[in-house]
């Protein structure tokens, strides 16, 4: 009976320790499970911020030659990217469309590189395609970018940031996804051949990100044709052939609901420098792109010849080292004004 009792006593022990273990166990989980998303969650928004700077680098990169150069006078933008507050594009604009557009796109391509080189935890390759129908020379396979992982972030990261049922709200999302779908259609087919002595009887494809500058200029002929829209019963609409017409997910191009300020004439208001003083480089061939800028705001030119030392000539010393020679290059400097 003792035997019995002491027994008893030494499972109701064992079940209770049994019970505190699983608990204790189940509340370490919870914690190692909450530190994981955090830390996941930041690698994503560092991800994020870098494609942020990435997206406007590459705005002024093709606009540096234009009235409108993509300078944004609040410096504090930089802290804040990829947001753009409202109080910093305050108005509704095609520069401010575009750079929605292109911060999407950047951040989009950027989250989706990062997943293909494996630098994000539990994300890598695409999904495999389904095999077109009938006799084929090729066949998905490899490591193709995974795109949905890229968009679906860049929503829950971007997106979800925009709050209400407002004109700008909506323009601001269909702008975001513009930029979203120009990286998707900008998708290209690589392949590697397979077969005796490279006959390439047989290929493996995956589907590839184009590069990001490719993605940019698709984004600037979108610039340049982008719609102006009203927002009418919670909805966008666009004006054709005197008819409202709803602008839907579909749409592709840019939209803008204000028309643009005058960029060639200084507003410090509204943080708009003017042309009178901007400098515009190039090389001697190019030299009557600058001159058309002054020209565009009715603005007289100097250009000035200039000599700068540039690498060239360089070579490979063994297997690592480039060795180069400094050579003086010619170039123009324009300065409107």
């Amino acid at each position: 009976m003792n035997l019995f009792l002491v027994s008893l006593v030494v499972l109701l022990f064992l079940d209770l320790s049994l019970q505190e273990h699983s608990k204790t166990t189940k509340s370490d989980s919870i914690r190692e499970s909450s530190f994981l998303r955090q830390r996941s969650y930041n690698l994503l928004w560092s991800i994020v911020k870098e494609g942020g700077y990435r997206g406007l680098a590459e705005c002024q990169k093709l606009f540096q030659n234009e009235i409108w150069n993509c300078s944004l006078h609040d410096k504090n933008v930089f802290q804040k990217l990829p947001i753009f507050f409202k109080r910093t594009l305050p108005h509704a604009t095609r520069e401010t469309a575009f750079l929605h557009a292109i911060s999407a796109a950047a951040i989009t391509h950027e989250l989706t590189v990062q997943c293909r080189q494996n630098r994000i935890p539990g994300c890598r390759c695409g999904k495999t395609r389904k095999q077109p129908k009938g006799k084929s020379d090729w066949q998905w396979g490899g490591c193709s970018d995974d795109i949905k992982f890229g968009e679906k972030e860049t929503r829950r990261f971007i997106d979800r940031l925009e709050k209400g049922n407002d004109a700008r709200t909506a323009f601001n999302l269909h702008n975001n996804q513009v930029g979203r779908k120009v990286v998707r259609s900008k998708l290209r087919k690589e392949c590697r051949c397979h077969g005796v002595t490279g006959s390439c009887t047989m290929k493996t494809c995956w589907k590839e990100l184009a590069l990001f500058n490719v993605i940019g200029q698709e984004l600037k002929r979108k610039y340049r044709s982008a719609i102006r829209v009203s927002f009418i019963n919670s909805k966008l609409h666009r004006r054709d052939n005197n008819r409202d017409r709803l602008v839907t997910r579909k749409q592709k191009k840019l939209v803008y609901l204000n028309s643009s300020p005058d960029f060639c004439v200084r507003n410090s208001t509204a943080g708009l420098p003017g042309l009178r003083g901007r400098t515009c480089v190039s090389d001697l061939e190019s030299e009557e792109k600058c001159r058309s800028l002054c020209n565009s705001c009715n603005l007289p030119h100097r250009t000035a010849e200039r000599h700068r030392q540039v690498k060239c000539r360089c070579k490979f010393v063994w297997c690592c080292t480039v060795k180069c020679e400094l050579c003086t290059e010619k170039y123009s400097l324009t300065t409107c004004g």
